[in-house]
């Protein structure tokens, strides 16, 4: 009788821990990822409506039904849980180890800007929690070889390399100034400059780095004027921009194309008036692009009411999500490793292009390049996606 007791006891038992290992795939009924975002702070002006989007997205998703998780024969409604950082990498890193810990995710999403989300990725390595990057593109980020992140925009090196193209089919542009904004992004970009310009056989006639509150522009557009430049680009963001782009105004320096990589908000044409026409920069979508799976971004844009131009770092949360979608999809279940190694090894025609994971972890999706005219934005390369010609020499 004992023997038969402890036979049924055990046999409970292994009953009992089996129902226990089965719960979490039985008892799943969200898809859940974590996320923060610079909701305030010193960088909201760039990422502030993050959480917007993400909770455009959720309901357009939810709207068709969520997704197909073939291991469950279900479809899943999906919940971004988030949290605003406020721009401090160590916040940051706090909200993630709660989402991972507390809110139980399963799968992340890195925050946007390079400086936290070096700090954010720390947490998905350390738990094994895949982590998708959108707007982080730092190669630095991907220097340390860590092994549950993955990026889908392309590296700051290569921000201008639709644009780069474009400039590299204008025969007439021979010489290249370059002026870069000390910061960690605006040299990142520089870097993909100076290449692009070495291999298309460009002269690059001027090269500075100068400091962020940089406020008198006076002698290097003196330098920049002798260096006889056809094209201007000047590596930063909006406000250093208009700094240097109404004391050029005013000292007579104007060059046939003048290139801003992040210059496409409304501040531009604002401050700079007409000066801002013909003025070159890039975005990751903007309206009328027919890629990929656009409708469900017009929704969430319809959704939201942001501006995709405007906005355009908060964007791009979009296409990386869509990365993720389809491959929970594919994988037909919620194991994150498998997911992951999804990720790594599929291609996906997102909303902003063919996504192919590179092996170093690095995002492989380019922005389009954009040009200012009358007031308004067109976009100028790639042909496939062009909603305007070149403007060249600017007006």
């Amino acid at each position: 009788m004992r023997s038969l007791l402890r036979v049924s006891i055990g046999l409970a038992a292994a009953m009992i821990m089996s129902l226990l290992a089965d719960e979490p795939a039985s008892a799943q009924e969200v898809i859940k990822i974590g996320a923060t975002a610079a909701l305030t702070g010193p960088y909201a002006n760039v990422y502030g409506v993050q959480g917007k989007i993400w909770d455009a997205w959720t309901q357009a998703m939810n709207e068709r039904g969520g997704v197909y998780v073939k291991s469950l024969d279900k479809k899943l409604p999906v919940k971004i849980v988030y949290y605003d950082d406020q721009g401090d990498p160590k916040t940051s890193v706090k909200f993630y180890e709660r989402l991972v810990v507390e809110d139980k995710v399963n799968f992340l999403l890195a925050p946007p800007g390079s400086p936290i989300a070096f700090a954010a990725t720390t947490v998905a390595e350390r738990y094994k929690v895949p982590m998708i990057l959108g707007a982080a593109t730092d190669p630095q980020i991907y220097a340390r070889g860590f092994k549950y992140i993955q990026g889908t925009l392309i590296p700051a090196p290569g921000w201008s390399h639709q644009f780069m193209e474009l400039v590299k089919s204008k025969k007439e542009i021979k010489r290249v100034a370059l002026l870069v904004e000390d910061s960690l992004y605006s040299r990142g970009v520089a870097i993909g400059i100076r290449k692009d310009v070495t291999e298309n056989g460009i002269t690059l006639a001027y090269d500075q780095t100068i400091p962020s509150d940089n406020q008198d522009f006076t002698a290097v557009i003196g330098q920049i004027k002798e260096a006889k430049p056809d094209l201007v680009y000047v590596s930063t963001f909006p406000p250093f921009f208009i700094r240097f782009a109404k004391q050029a105004a005013e000292l007579g320096l104007t060059p046939a194309a003048l290139h801003c990589g992040t210059c496409s908000a409304a501040s531009i044409p604002a401050s700079l008036g007409e000066q801002a026409n013909g003025i070159t920069g890039e975005v990751v979508w903007a309206p009328g692009m027919k890629l990929g799976d656009y409708k469900l971004m017009e929704r969430v844009l319809e959704i939201s009411g942001v501006d995709p131009v405007q906005w355009t770092f908060t964007v791009i949360t979009v296409p990386t999500l869509e990365v993720l979608m389809s491959a929970i999809e594919k994988a037909g279940t919620l194991d994150r490793d498998t997911v992951f190694q999804t990720i790594k090894s599929t291609e996906v025609d997102t909303t902003i292009g063919h996504y192919k994971a590179s092996p170093d972890g690095q995002g492989t999706l380019y922005p389009v390049a954009v040009q200012w005219e009358a007031g308004k934005l067109g976009v100028i390369w790639p042909e496939n996606v062009k909603s305007t010609d070149y403007i060249y020499p600017r007006k």
